[in-house]
């Protein structure tokens, strides 16, 4: 993406975030920028573009984020949820309408194929919550891992209600620790069984896969393909990407087997890791195999 575009992304979601979708105008926009109108177009057909783009965008600065936190090895699994807690804190009391927009709800003016990419940037925050769960505390939560997510997606709720309430910026220290303190608590003092009943569990991820009630394996097959071209779209200078594809290919046809094989699953999804832009794409394969 060009320094220009980007520029007028940045400053878009500033816009956005000030006011809201409905009420900022490309002509706004490109005043904003220092650009004319006519030059706004060209790179954007519409707002609805225009936004579409930013939440891309959005999604790949937060994975790439991610990925830079994870990679800080002298810090403790804990410490480095922490430091991703804060920042998401931090990007909402930056950005508040635009993430409020974007974790709960969309505006009615915003047409359909809006909304659709909307939940599907609600549903990769709620995979990256149950990933950092998982990558926090272990696979040992993995049987109750959603029911941690529901817990912890309602205790970031209110502490970004408190960041809303605010009128001189609060510490974000304690909001994380408080967080995690809780979680901690949760996780030292449960068995594996599960305390909501399945068909809850259930309908929480299928919205962390869908806008609307699909069948699971036409879910699978479109995230797969997502995938395939999110693979065939790394650099091959800087990726193996014929290993990568492959991987892929073998990752789709094991999860169509009748009898898959989760050790082998387990090891392509590890190895597709390892490329931090197929992280995204990879967030929800995970959620609708169950990893």
């Amino acid at each position: 993406m060009n320094d220009k575009k980007t520029d007028i992304l940045l400053a878009t979601r500033k816009l956005f975030s000030g006011k809201s979708f409905s009420s900022v105008s490309m002509q706004a926009i490109a005043e904003e920028c220092k650009v004319s109108k006519a030059s706004l177009y060209k790179l954007f057909e519409s707002k609805e573009d225009l936004l579409l783009e930013l939440l891309d965008f959005n999604q790949k600065q937060m994975v790439a984020a991610a990925s830079l936190l994870n990679e800080e090895t002298s810090l403790s699994p804990e410490e480095r949820f922490a430091k991703k807690l804060m920042a998401e804190l931090e990007g909402f009391r930056r950005n508040q309408q635009f993430f409020n927009m974007l974790m709960y709800g969309s505006p009615s003016s915003i047409n359909e194929r809006v909304k659709r990419h909307i939940h599907r940037a609600r549903s990769t925050f709620i995979c990256w919550h149950r990933d950092s769960l998982i990558q926090t505390y272990g696979e040992d939560i993995i049987p109750y891992v959603w029911e941690l997510v529901i817990v912890l997606q309602g205790l970031l709720r209110e502490c970004i209600t408190l960041i809303k309430l605010e009128k001189e910026p609060l510490a974000l220290e304690p909001l994380t620790e408080f967080i995690i303190r809780h979680l901690n608590l949760i996780v030292e003092n449960r068995t594996t069984e599960t305390a909501l009943p399945q068909e809850m569990i259930d309908l929480y991820i299928a919205s962390a896969s869908s806008f609307e009630p699909k069948d699971k394996t036409v879910l699978l097959a479109e995230s797969l393909k997502e995938l395939k071209e999110a693979v065939s779209a790394l650099p091959e200078e800087k990726y193996d990407a014929a290993g990568l594809a492959s991987a892929a290919a073998m990752l789709e046809k094991e999860s169509a087997d009748k009898q898959p094989r989760d050790f082998l699953i387990k090891a392509l999804i590890g190895y597709l890791e390892q490329a931090g832009p197929l992280h995204q794409p990879l967030a929800a394969v995970k959620t609708l195999l169950k990893l």
